[in-house]
């Protein structure tokens, strides 16, 4: 009797582990495209994501999703059936949509590359709140001043782009994209889903 208790007990707690490890935000990732190269993929232990596998927005996790700090759409994706998943994963073909983007510049970071060179991520608007923005605010004001121009900073600003993304294959069994790249502006953005899964599996 007690063997069979430890048995039915294991039997849980593995389960459990499964399920932890299948659920778990650890596993979003992101890597940047600039230069002519990729970067290594970064797990982002503080994203969340909402939307669709259409697109969806990424947030930090415990803020409300109104304060995302980037998003993306794809047009006319239309969820493929097991024979063109399969087609795609055997021949190692990615999908490719066009779409467009939202992302925040600001005026130390005009650019969305300069937001990854130098953040090593997308621009947040909390960064213009550090001493380190305030610093180089104060350099970019004088460099302007120094030259007989006048400065007025625009702060946070939002920024839409158009974008061509590009779908991994995926396993048959998995039934869901799992890496996008996302291409706008000159520069990449690749995020991997790792385990998660959006509600529709569509």
């Amino acid at each position: 009797m007690r063997l069979y208790v430890l048995l039915i007990f294991f039997l849980i707690a593995g389960t459990k582990n499964v399920f932890s490890q299948i659920t778990s935000p650890d596993s979003y990732k992101a890597c940047y495209y600039y230069d002519g190269y990729w970067s290594d993929w970064k797990s982002q232990y503080d994203w969340e994501i909402k939307g669709s596998y259409n697109g969806f927005i990424i947030y930090d996790k415990f803020t409300h999703p109104s304060n995302y700090f980037f998003k993306f759409y794809v047009a006319g994706r239309i969820a493929p059936d097991k024979k063109e998943i399969k087609q795609h994963y055997k021949s190692k073909t990615w999908w490719e949509y066009g779409g467009s983007v939202e992302y925040y510049v600001c005026d130390v970071y005009p650019t969305f590359k300069d937001c990854i060179k130098e953040l090593g991520r997308p621009l947040k608007k909390e960064d213009l709140e550090t001493t380190e923005y305030q610093n180089k605010l104060s350099i970019l004001r004088a460099s302007y001043l120094s030259k007989g121009n006048s400065f007025s900073p625009t702060g946070l600003t939002k920024k839409s782009s158009p974008a061509k993304i590009k779908i991994a294959p995926y396993p048959k069994k998995s039934k869901v994209p799992q890496v996008y790249n996302i291409w706008f502006d000159g520069v990449g953005l690749g995020f991997d889903m790792g385990w998660r899964f959006f509600e529709n599996r569509r």
